[in-house]
């Protein structure tokens, strides 16, 4: 169990970040109890523990204000929600889930809100273009990010151990029932994460703003299909042109925006951090 606990203070690592004992059980790639990860983290030098939290013994870590990234997460949730509340009026949007570091509940100052949302058939473009239009009049200061958009028949993801994660990140703002299922339709998620499950769900406030005159026509039965061809042709395209990311999935029924290869770049500095370790841990001996 000790590579796979280095690798998961690894990924924390990456954030400047250490975990408690039961984040470690959580984001662990091997079946596990409570009591079997604590027993390693204690017994082993390559792990140390400091304000209950445990951190890969050697690596040099910034000094981080737990409680004010706490804060931070908080303060940028209750700025953003009541757009989200509005955009989750819509019956068009099946599910809502906040994701990324707002999800963790430890975020920097400024840091976005991030979204997953499932739409009914034949929608992904039309509640994109939605999300962006409230984000854009809402007079807030937390950008509203629809990183993820899918449509209900394709809720496949790639398989990985960073995506594992970030979907046991994941908290569920609207239709948790369709979070499940995607969770169920991605068995390798559990092959990854056999300790984690669905994070709770964060409760909505009182929303704000309003829809834009154009989405009553959007949901027409015949104009909202012209519609979301259209805007899936032309934006499809543009995002195309301008993504140079091989992460980045823009068709029909998925708009999937990991811009910059975030999730390369992670993974490969896990490596890195990892292999730091083994050379401090070599020097030791």
């Amino acid at each position: 169990m000790k590579t796979e606990i280095i690798d998961v203070l690894s990924w924390a690592a990456v954030f400047d970040q250490g975990l408690k004992s039961s984040e470690v059980l959580r984001y662990l790639t091997k079946k596990s109890t409570i009591e079997e990860v604590s027993a390693v983290l204690g017994g082993i030098d390559e792990f140390e523990q400091r304000a209950g939290r445990w951190y890969l013994t050697g690596k040099e870590y910034p000094s981080v204000d737990y409680k004010k990234r706490t804060t931070n997460a908080d303060r940028h949730l209750k700025e953003g929600l009541p757009v989200v509340s509005k955009l989750c009026e819509t019956s068009s949007i099946l599910g809502v889930a906040i994701t990324g570091s707002l999800a963790s509940g430890s975020s920097v100052e400024g840091a976005d809100l991030d979204l997953l949302i499932v739409t009914k058939a034949d929608y992904v473009w039309r509640v994109r273009a939605l999300a962006v239009y409230l984000e854009h009049n809402a007079r807030v200061k937390t950008r509203i990010c629809p990183n993820m958009v899918l449509d209900r028949r394709n809720l496949k993801l790639r398989p990985s151990v960073y995506a594992a994660r970030e979907l046991a990140m994941m908290r569920p703002v609207k239709g948790r029932e369709i979070f499940e299922e995607m969770i169920s339709q991605n068995p390798w998620f559990l092959g990854h994460l056999p300790n984690a499950n669905l994070s709770p769900s964060i409760e909505l406030t009182e929303a704000i703003g309003k829809f834009p005159s154009w989405w009553g026509a959007m949901r027409l039965p015949m104009v909202g299909i012209l519609a979301e061809k259209w805007e899936a042709r032309r934006r499809i395209s543009e995002c195309k042109k301008e993504s140079s990311s091989l992460e980045s999935v823009y068709d029909k029924l998925r708009c999937i925006g990991h811009e910059n290869e975030h999730r390369s770049r992670i993974e490969a500095r896990i490596v890195e951090i990892a292999m730091e370790v083994s050379t401090h841990e070599r020097g030791l001996r």
